[in-house]
């Protein structure tokens, strides 16, 4: 078990360090930096610079690669456009657009090397989750006469993890569509449930999970967690209504004044959080368990701490990543005091 143990606390620390990565390509505007999936501009390894995906004479190009050329549209008018190569094929003195055809998932034709290669390294965090999940269903199939529930979990972590590349292709192909990316925050919610639950059947090969038992014997942490999960999904929207009006030219400092209600309800609604997690809280002081108490309370602080940061001091950028990553932490924390000692559980 110790080295099934092992490869699941790789796994999720790689969740959280996707996420992230996710929350730093938002925060820089890299989500288009790579326009198509799994490739970089049709590339394994992403192009340094801009003349790597220029159109050039007696030049050999692949198919699939691609190119932002400057193409005639309508009498003299033209514009920049994402090309894809339809063949491989060495080019001629002049540029002939039969090679190639325009990419139509989406108009996005720019490149910008920061961009492109943070996004880059955050699909390179993500495959690295895949390869670290499918080790770990591999060494949860040795275990399959032991218990089966591990392999399932296993399998359906390597499931879920499929589910988030293909979405976040589709997230690309939409051109960062809000709705998907909210889906990519739930699906982050699922990904870090399910690993809290295959390390405690590693620790415990006992435990067996009951939904709800689980909830009933718990309903004040459950309730927690329910609340959490929706102050996270509101949060993605304060998040995209930013990234809106960043689009639009409005200043930072003065976003704060343009957000419509759901801010005011996200921020009102920490208070609550605030109030039922300190009664968690409390029931972890007398319950004696004083690494959860400090790490969720720490946790809580810096979390409200940067939410203040972020509504007040004219949304900066650098904290929005660390106010996401808080958040999905607390969560984490949340899932594990219930897991860690459930009266449902350990019977």
């Amino acid at each position: 078990m110790k080295a099934l143990y092992r490869i699941s606390i790789i796994v999720l620390i790689n969740i959280y360090l996707v996420i992230i990565a996710g929350s730093v390509v938002r925060m820089t505007g890299s989500g288009m930096g790579c326009p198509d999936w799994p490739k970089c501009f049709g590339y394994l390894i992403p192009p340094t610079e801009e003349d790597q995906i220029k159109w050039k004479p007696n030049t050999t190009f692949n198919k699939k690669q691609m190119v932002i050329h400057q193409v005639k549209t309508t009498g003299d008018s033209s514009e920049m456009q994402l090309l894809v190569a339809q063949k491989s094929f060495t080019s001629k003195e002049n540029f002939n657009l039969s090679n190639w055809k325009k990419y139509e998932k989406h108009d996005y034709a720019t490149f910008n090397v920061f961009h492109t290669w943070t996004e880059y390294i955050n699909r390179l965090l993500g495959a690295l989750l895949g390869v670290f999940a499918f080790i770990m269903l591999i060494l949860s199939l040795r275990k399959w006469s032991v218990s089966k529930t591990l392999t399932t979990l296993s399998l359906l972590q390597v499931f879920f993890i499929g589910f988030m590349a293909w979405l976040g292709k589709v997230t690309v192909d939409n051109n960062l569509a809000p709705v998907t990316i909210t889906y990519h925050m739930l699906g982050a919610l699922v990904l870090i449930m399910i690993q809290l639950l295959l390390l405690k059947k590693i620790q415990s090969p006992s435990f067996k999970f009951n939904f709800i038992n689980y909830v009933q014997n718990n309903k004040l942490l459950a309730f927690s967690i329910v609340l959490l999960i929706i102050q996270i999904v509101m949060g993605t929207q304060v998040r995209q209504q930013v990234d809106h009006f960043l689009e639009i030219g409005v200043n930072r400092e003065d976003i704060a004044s343009q957000f419509s209600t759901i801010f005011y309800i996200h921020r009102s609604f920490s208070l609550v959080l605030l109030l039922i997690i300190g009664t968690h809280l409390f029931t972890l002081f007398k319950l004696g368990r004083k690494n959860l108490f400090y790490l969720i309370g720490l946790t809580l602080t810096l979390e409200i701490l940067i939410g203040i940061f972020l509504a007040y001091l004219g949304m900066q950028a650098i904290g929005q990543p660390f106010h996401l990553f808080l958040s999905l932490l607390l969560f984490g924390l949340l899932i594990q005091s219930s897991l860690k000692k459930s009266p449902s559980n350990d019977h």
